[in-house]
C-alpha cells in the first residue's frame, strides 16, 4: 500500500495495541491491524480495523476481560511514604481485535 504522504517506501502492515476511550474509560484493543510508513510514520487503518474500533466504541463488542497495568512507581526519594504511594495501578478494559 502506498503512503498517503507520497513517500517512496510502501507502508508496512503491523499489529499493534491501541488505547481508545469510551465513556471516559480506557479501552485497549489488542492486535489491531494498521499500516505504517517507515519513512514518515503515517498510519492508515484498514476498513476492517476501523469497523472494529467503531463497534468497540459503540459498545457492540463485549470485553475479553480486565487487566491491571502498573501506572508508575514512586522514586527512591519517597522513602517512608505509605505503601499505597509506592505503586499506583489502573484497571483497563481489554478487547482483542
Amino acid at each position: 500500500m502506498p503512503c498517503p504522504s507520497g513517500c517512496k517506501t510502501p507502508m508496512e502492515k503491523i499489529k499493534e495495541d491501541k488505547i481508545y476511550y469510551r465513556n471516559a474509560e480506557p479501552i485497549v484493543i489488542t492486535e489491531l491491524v494498521i499500516h505504517v510508513c517507515e519513512t514518515c510514520g503515517q498510519e492508515s487503518m484498514p476498513l476492517a480495523s476501523a469497523r472494529m474500533v467503531e463497534d468497540v466504541l459503540n459498545d457492540k463488542v463485549r470485553p475479553s476481560g480486565k487487566f491491571i497495568a502498573e501506572k508508575f512507581e514512586a522514586s527512591e526519594s519517597c522513602q517512608g511514604s505509605s505503601d499505597e504511594l509506592k505503586t499506583a495501578i489502573k484497571t483497563v478494559t481489554r478487547i482483542s481485535a
